[in-house]
């Protein structure tokens, strides 16, 4: 169970289950029907994103991993992007919040029903070539135990974060910072979404009780779950539409350049296919 599983017990949740983590994730709770989403995002709404896709890349060779099967611009450490997964063909299977935590260290997000798919290829292109392949040095494994991610969004969730803050300012958009939320450590991002001020939070399990306590005092922040949430993005990402069939879906690459997912050149995974 993820770290905040009781409270969300106490708030009358339900739970879609992970087949590959064996978490849940909050579908839904009682409390949204008392206002839609567009109503909610008025003020703010936060999220447990436990028990989506939400997994850490780290070791010697995880940059080259990284620049391999994902497709968006290489990131700098501390900045975030969304980027497309593709496969040999070209065929998107996904396209992941990515954050670069560190020089040896990246972090995907995403609560859509593609993500599990996308994680799922990285670690298959990890695995070429076998123990002597050239990716051999790096490791993909659910973040869950490690940081709780908490998706704060809405009209007010800037300040909402920024009450935390002391005197550091709040990231811009496609940034991640370190950063103390009061006395606590945290990661802190502001994702890329047209329409909507959003930030994640990766905050340490033992902490996360408190901090998920604290967020919900906030006359204006409501608690939502991960359909609440892909609802969100659907609105928020304008590559949504077109994901939003089920398996790999055929895209040019016109349109997953203007959308920012797809960088130019022909160095990653499925770039060829792009081409042809």
């Amino acid at each position: 169970m993820g770290a905040l599983y009781e409270e969300h017990l106490l708030l009358g949740a339900s739970f879609l289950p992970n087949d590959s983590t064996g978490l849940l994730a909050v579908r839904s709770y009682p409390c949204e029907s008392e206002k839609d989403l567009v109503e909610a995002l008025r003020g703010a709404v936060v999220a447990d994103l436990t028990g989506t896709t939400y997994a850490l890349l780290s070791g010697d060779a995880a940059p080259d991993l990284a620049r391999s099967a994902l497709a968006g611009r290489p990131l700098s450490v501390g900045e975030a992007s969304f980027e497309a997964v593709l496969r040999g063909d070209g065929s998107v299977l996904g396209a992941p919040l990515v954050l670069r935590t560190g020089d040896h260290e990246h972090v995907l997000v995403d609560p859509t029903p593609r993500g599990e798919a996308a994680v799922a290829w990285l670690e298959l292109v990890r695995g070429a070539g076998g123990d002597e392949g050239p990716l051999r040095d790096c490791a993909l494994e659910d973040a869950s135990d490690m940081l709780v991610p908490l998706l704060c969004a809405g009209r007010g969730a800037g300040s909402v974060v920024s009450d935390y803050l002391s005197q550091a300012r709040l990231p811009r958009a496609g940034e991640v910072a370190s950063v103390r939320l009061d006395a606590i450590p945290a990661l802190l991002a502001r994702v890329p979404v047209a329409g909507c001020e959003a930030y994640l939070l990766l905050v340490p399990a033992p902490s996360s009780r408190a901090i998920w306590r604290s967020l919900l005092s906030f006359a204006e922040v409501s608690p939502v779950g991960v359909e609440a949430v892909r609802e969100l993005l659907a609105r928020s990402l304008p590559w949504a539409a077109a994901l939003s069939a089920e398996g790999p879906v055929a895209l040019s690459r016109a349109e997953l350049e203007g959308w920012g997912i797809v960088r130019d050149g022909d160095d990653f995974v499925g770039a060829r296919g792009l081409a042809s």
